[in-house]
């Protein structure tokens, strides 16, 4: 994390909840081990106020307000990630490299895919960002976060810990669910209070590992991709900083289930069956049918509004044959395109391209 992670704008949308005190202190006493004056630096990130009640030993803070709290915990990670970097003889992970990979794996269909991308940028980072190493074993997927360094102090634990707490979120952020973990891992002593942890990584906490490591019901893996480049555009905005931002997504099973078919049909693929919709989402055959029939819908519909709408997206490249959407759209001919299309339409595909194109 550097500074270019935390404009002022990123960081001073409020939200309800205020932050530990506890947190803030800890950031503090690292920055006045690592970097300078905890108060010098709390003025120059315009958050001179907090000062006196965070740092007088008589203050009695026990909260400060969320949106104070988004730009102390991002401008002290800046600080201190550069710290860690130096002390590597290597440069900092910056913002461009952060949204760079969440843009490449946007477009991927699930959580595994997305997860295959990241591991695959974060090679090509390296050794500003750890390397990612997914495992699956006995239901359980571990996505190990392999970070090469010498020195394990105060300022990498935050980086590290950070770097996996943002992870955690990311992931959950991509399928809108929030992930549940069956454990976390550090390899480090314990450096920062247990109240800080417990607000930062809200789950129990593995110190003295082998390896970083995040710890999953493997069936997350299978989970589709349910966010939108313009979703990603403004998480961007807060991202990794806000704890707060909500990860899970109130999508209908139906929406979720159109998104996946619509990624499916691009990539070329053929559409996932009844029993293979239920395994992906967790939950019986019959409760899909349910759930889909209680949104006023149905499996076939879902189907035949993914084909139409990536046969009207084919059909406004007008370089492409009215054949070649049939082939595209996984039709066994254009007969059988142009039938199913008229039925969808009221119209023949080319009649459809001519008035579309004008």
């Amino acid at each position: 994390m550097t500074e270019s992670l935390i404009p002022n704008k990123q960081l001073s949308r409020p939200v309800p909840r205020p932050a530990p005190a506890v947190a803030a202190r800890d950031l503090l006493r690292l920055i006045g081990e690592f970097h300078g004056d905890p108060s010098h630096f709390l003025q120059s990130i315009g958050l001179g106020h907090l000062a006196p009640p965070l740092l007088d030993e008589a203050g009695r803070l026990d909260t400060i307000p969320h949106h104070e709290f988004i730009r102390l915990y991002g401008s002290a990670t800046a600080v201190l990630d550069g710290h860690a970097a130096r002390q590597e003889g290597r440069g900092p992970l910056t913002k461009a490299g952060v949204d760079m990979m969440c843009y490449c794996i946007i477009t991927c269909r699930t959580l595994s895919d997305a997860i295959t991308r990241m591991a695959a940028f974060s090679r090509l980072l390296a050794p500003r960002t750890a390397e990612l190493r997914l495992t699956v074993a006995l239901g359980v997927a571990t996505l190990e976060m392999a970070t090469e360094r010498r020195v394990r102090n105060g300022c990498a634990y935050l980086s590290d810990l950070t770097g996996l707490a943002s992870y955690h979120r990311l992931l959950g952020w991509l399928i809108g669910e929030d992930i549940p973990l069956r454990g976390a891992r550090l390899r480090y002593p314990r450096l920062l209070d247990p109240q800080t942890l417990a607000y930062l990584m809200p789950f129990s906490l593995q110190h003295h590992a082998d390896e970083t490591a995040l710890c999953f019901q493997a069936g997350y893996l299978t989970r589709p991709v349910v966010r939108s480049h313009y979703e990603l555009e403004r998480m961007l905005e807060v991202f990794p900083f806000d704890i707060e931002a909500p990860q899970s997504k109130r999508m209908p099973l139906s929406a979720r289930i159109s998104h996946s078919m619509a990624f499916t049909l691009e990539g070329g693929d053929v559409l996932p069956t009844a029993s293979q919709l239920a395994r992906q989402f967790s939950i019986s055959l019959a409760t899909l049918k349910r759930r889909l029939t209680a949104e006023g819908t149905s499996l076939s519909r879902l189907k035949a509004g993914a084909h139409r709408d990536l046969a009207e997206t084919l059909l406004s490249d007008p370089h492409l044959s009215i054949a070649e959407v049939a082939r595209r759209t996984r039709f066994s001919d254009a007969g059988a395109f142009r039938r199913a299309f008229r039925q969808w339409t009221g119209q023949s595909p080319s009649a459809w391209r001519n008035k579309t194109l004008g």
